[in-house]
């Protein structure tokens, strides 16, 4: 039986990246993977401090200092100085940020319309109502004790 982490992943290989736009547009920033990753991070989360995001991204903070004096440099973060610890610095997205980002998102919805247009629009909708779904109990404030992801069989691994 293939878990649903390893049906997700074939999925999105499937119809992700079919055209070419998130790429682009990333390549249109001279923008790379972790840099979206670390933009989208403190979009969510609002200002935050760059050892908050170095945790956050399991990345360390030399890693992540630089990233951001690169961002910092493209316009796309601004950096400030705590008024009252001048030590301690914080980050928040700019306006060129959050409209990069809103692109970004764009072109990889498109992509996945793209890779999705040959499914029967009848199982697209039931598709869309069920990953709706997921994301709300992803949302919900974790009550209970939550189950563990098994862990993958060697050959499961492998597909």
């Amino acid at each position: 039986m293939v878990t649903p982490g390893a049906a997700l992943r074939r999925l999105v290989d499937m119809v992700s990246h079919r055209s070419g736009l998130a790429l682009a547009a990333m390549a249109d920033a001279t923008i790379t993977l972790p840099q979206v990753l670390l933009l989208s991070h403190v979009e969510r989360r609002g200002a935050t401090s760059p050892t908050e995001l170095a945790e956050a991204m399991h990345t360390s903070l030399p890693a992540v200092s630089q990233m951001i004096d690169r961002l910092v440099q493209q316009g796309l973060l601004d950096r400030t100085e705590d008024p009252v610890d001048r030590r301690r610095k914080t980050v928040a997205t700019t306006t060129d940020a959050r409209t990069f980002l809103r692109k970004l998102n764009a072109a990889r919805s498109t992509e996945f319309d793209l890779g999705l247009a040959p499914v029967d629009p009848v199982l697209l909708v039931e598709m869309a109502g069920l990953i709706e779904r997921v994301i709300a109990q992803l949302e919900a404030p974790r009550t209970g004790v939550r189950r563990r992801p098994r862990s993958p069989k060697r050959n499961e691994v492998e597909r």
